[in-house]
Formats: C-alpha cells, structure tokens, sequence
C-alpha cells in the first residue's frame, strides 16, 4: 500500500509523522530474522537445483528452456554462500539493534521536523563511529534509560527480569563489538561483500595445529588429529578479505580470514534480534498508546543469562597477516595472529619452512 502522504512543505508535519511511524511499527523484526535464520539453516542442508523444469518462469525470463541451461554449482559453493549471507545478515541484525537504539536515545529531529522514529533511524549518521558514541553518552547520561527501552512501563526490576536486561546488555554490547572490533575489522567484512563482493571465500581449506610431525616417508597419521592432540583453526567456510585498519592504529594493509561457524553465527544473530524485537515493541506501544492495532508484533520472550561468551566459546574467529609496513614504512606491523572472542594470540606461519605431507591410516 502506498502511504497516504502528500508534500506539504520542507519540514515534516505531525500528521506526516504519525502516518509514517503507524507503518512503521507494524513490522515484525524478530520475524524478518527468524526466517532469515531458518532460511540459511534450510539452505545450508538442501540439494536443490533450480532447473527450466521446477522453476520455469525464471528461465522464461531468461529466455532459456532447455535442460542443460540448469544453474550448476556443487554443495562446496552452497555451503560458502550461506556463509557469507550469514555475515550478512548477523552485520544487519548488530546495526539494526544499533540504529534502533539510536533512534529511542540520541535523535533529534532536524529543525523544524517532527518526531518519528522512523526518520530517525533513516537519518541517522552514516559513520557507525557517530551512532555509537551518541548512543553511549546518552545511555551513560540516564541508565535507566536502557531498562525503559527493553520494559513496559512499570516492570519490577526483580529477578529474572535482572537477568533479562543483563543479558540484553550484553547482546546490545556485541553488536557494538562486531560494528567496531579492529582486531579483524569484522565490519570491513561486511563493506567488501556489500560493495562489489571484494573478498575470496573457500571452503576447501583446513588449516590445524598439530604437534606430530610428518614421518620420513612424508605421511602423517590420522591418530596425530583429535581432541587434545590438534587445534583446529579453519575446518569450514573462510572468508578472506583486505583491510586498511582505522588510520589512528597506523597500520598498512592486513589481510583477515574470518571462520565462519554458521550455526553460531546465526545464533549471535538471533539474539541481537531478540533484544531488537522487545525495544522495538516497546516503541509500538508508546506510539500507539494502549490500544495496540491488528498487525504489531507481540512482545518476545526475552532469553536470559545466555551471553556472548556461552554463544561463541573458545572457537577461533579468524587470522590476521599483515600484508604491507605501516605508513612511515619503518615501524613492525602488528603481530599477526589467530583472534578469539575478547582476546588475540601472536602466530607467525614460517611459509619458508613449510612441509608437504599426506594424512594416511593409522
């Protein structure tokens, strides 16, 4: 449907507002998500094939009907792009939450506009950097002001609802650490697949720790792999990308893999939704008063005491490599490593030494 609204001025009217924000929170963010979430996960297990015969109108268009027209890849491709949509969509659930807190806390509207949520998400700064200070200088200003977001008004603060806001915290907080992170620049990920796919990804690469080396005749026994013998660091999907790190770390050009665990990372996405979900029905309500319309998401069940570091664990994250000197060309690079969540471990990989071997029996 087309909104029912018509130029009037430069400025937005209060009218304009209320019909702009009735749209608004009549949408279902925790919807969009889940069935993304449920999507890839679908995905991620099918074989199928879209052929002329099963999806006809689309070789229609494109003017092909014969059989062997059939999109061809193999179950290597589709495991890496639901990796990659998986970055996506966990990078659009972090900078929802984040712009929609945004919008409750640190928007004003421009001179002579009225109020609307909606416009204050759309209008809000383009820097990430900007939206998160303005986010935290509020938020220090009044914390209350983040249990009023996430609460109906006159929730007891009592256990478990302690619990719940804690937990929402803690989501609200890494969806800041993925949007600012600077050991992998995880954003820059984002940006190189959003602005011309600027990355390599591979799913047939296995890089693991090993403390057995190769015997002479170059053979490596499987029982030098396992639990307490090696350290997996990529054993599935990798996405590889080249970052310039912000220009106030003075460092050249890195080249980052990320490890993309796809059940977890849908998982990170799923609870930052979750907390997008509660503050946006609190939004609702006090747009439209009491009496809620047909059509506004319910208020979601809010997950407690399940924060990032129970999500993630100890899994490796990604590596990092520096590939040119900083810019005044004299000073080291810093170290490159493997980075887990909330820490980093120096790693040089000696490529001058490396060694060939074959996994055999044994």
């Amino acid at each position: 449907m087309h909104l029912p609204i018509r130029a009037q001025g430069t400025t937005l009217t209060d009218e304009q507002a209320k019909i702009l924000d009735d749209e608004f929170f009549l949408s279902n963010p925790l919807s969009h998500f889940s069935s993304r979430v449920s999507m890839l996960l679908e995905t991620a297990r099918s074989s199928y094939e879209a052929t002329p015969e099963n999806e006809p109108e689309f070789f229609n268009a494109l003017g092909l009907d014969s059989a062997d027209t059939a999109l061809k890849f193999d179950a290597q491709h589709r495991s890496v792009q639901v990796a990659i949509d998986a970055l996506s969509l966990r990078h659009q659930a972090a900078e929802a939450l984040t712009r929609f807190i945004y919008a409750r806390v640190a928007a004003t509207p421009r001179k002579g506009d009225a109020k609307s949520t909606w416009l204050a998400v759309a209008d809000s700064p383009t820097p990430m950097t900007k939206v998160i200070e303005a986010n935290k200088a509020a938020l220090d200003a009044d914390p209350h002001r983040f249990l009023q977001l996430l609460f109906p008004p006159g929730t007891v603060v009592q256990r478990p609802v302690v619990g719940a806001a804690e937990t929402a915290v803690a989501w609200a907080n890494h969806a800041v650490w993925l949007l600012t992170n600077d050991e992998l620049s995880i954003n820059a990920a984002h940006n190189k697949l959003k602005h011309g796919l600027a990355t390599s990804a591979r799913g047939d690469v296995r890089i693991e720790l090993i403390t057995t080396p190769p015997n002479e005749d170059s053979t490596i026994p499987a029982s030098a792999f396992g639990e307490g013998k090696s350290i997996p660091l990529f054993d599935r999907p990798m996405l590889t990308y080249l970052s310039r790190p912000p220009k106030e770390l003075r460092q050249g050009l890195e080249a980052v893999s990320l490890r993309v665990d796809l059940p977890v990372v849908l998982a990170e996405t799923w609870m930052m939704a979750n907390v997008y979900a509660a503050m946006f029905h609190i939004a609702a309500r006090e747009h439209y008063g009491e009496n809620l319309p047909e059509g506004v998401a319910p208020y979601p069940t809010l997950v407690v005491g399940r924060l990032p570091e129970h999500v993630i664990g100890g899994r490796p994250l990604g590596y990092r490599s520096a590939v040119t000197l900083p810019p005044d060309g004299t000073t080291a690079p810093r170290p490159s490593g493997v980075a887990f969540f909330k820490q980093f471990w120096p790693m040089i990989i000696d490529f001058e030494s490396k060694t060939e071997g074959v996994v055999v029996d044994g």
